[in-house]
């Protein structure tokens, strides 16, 4: 096992040398690390502590300095609800225009703009394309998965249901992300 690790470019981390199991038997106490934690990189533990269960083993807590996180880019965009909710605010009809900073409509502008701004924290594991309407239809999908015959339904009426449900949300996932795809080229030839 040795030799897989070390040619995997694994290591055995370093965590104190807690042990993870222990009983008594015959008058006589047993103790041993049945478990290893194996690593890859400069991964350095912090403070170790640990505690009995009430079985024969021992949980062994610790603070593990892992680097960076995974890569994020930390985008602007428009809060398009904040902006709804700002200009359709009861009153007069151009209060909140003249309720932003600024002496010239330039500065106004950019006084909305600062306003109306969130910053978005995109990750390897984001989904622009995923939004509302695709979390209710894999809802109903999910919903029509489980269905037990019944109330006048057949197993082939579930399963033909169920087959439409989550065609249409294939269709909802691949016309969303094309259109997330077309609205990010169309950026981009306007950055660039």
């Amino acid at each position: 096992m040795a030799d897989w690790a070390i040619g995997g470019g694994l290591e055995v981390a370093e965590g104190g040398g807690e042990w993870t199991w222990e009983r008594e038997r015959r008058g006589r106490l047993e103790r041993s690390r049945i478990n290893l934690f194996l690593s890859r990189g400069g991964k350095r533990w912090g403070e170790v502590t640990s505690a009995k269960l009430s079985s024969d083993h021992w949980t062994i807590l610790a603070d593990m300095d892992w680097g960076e996180g995974q890569r994020s880019l930390v985008k602007e965009a428009v809060d398009w609800k904040k902006l709804e909710d700002l200009v359709e605010e009861k009153g007069e009809e151009d209060a909140w225009w003249d309720r932003l900073e600024g002496a010239t409509p330039y500065e106004k502008l950019k006084s909305l703009r600062k306003s109306c701004l969130k910053k978005l924290r995109i990750t390897e594991r984001s989904k622009r394309w995923w939004d509302e309407d695709l979390m209710v239809q894999l809802k109903l999908t999910r919903k029509s998965r489980r269905e037990k015959p019944g109330d006048g339904l057949t197993q082939e009426a579930r399963i033909k249901r169920w087959k439409a449900e989550k065609e249409g949300l294939r269709k909802m996932i691949r016309e969303k992300k094309k259109d997330c795809w077309q609205k990010f080229c169309g950026e981009q030839r306007a950055e660039g």
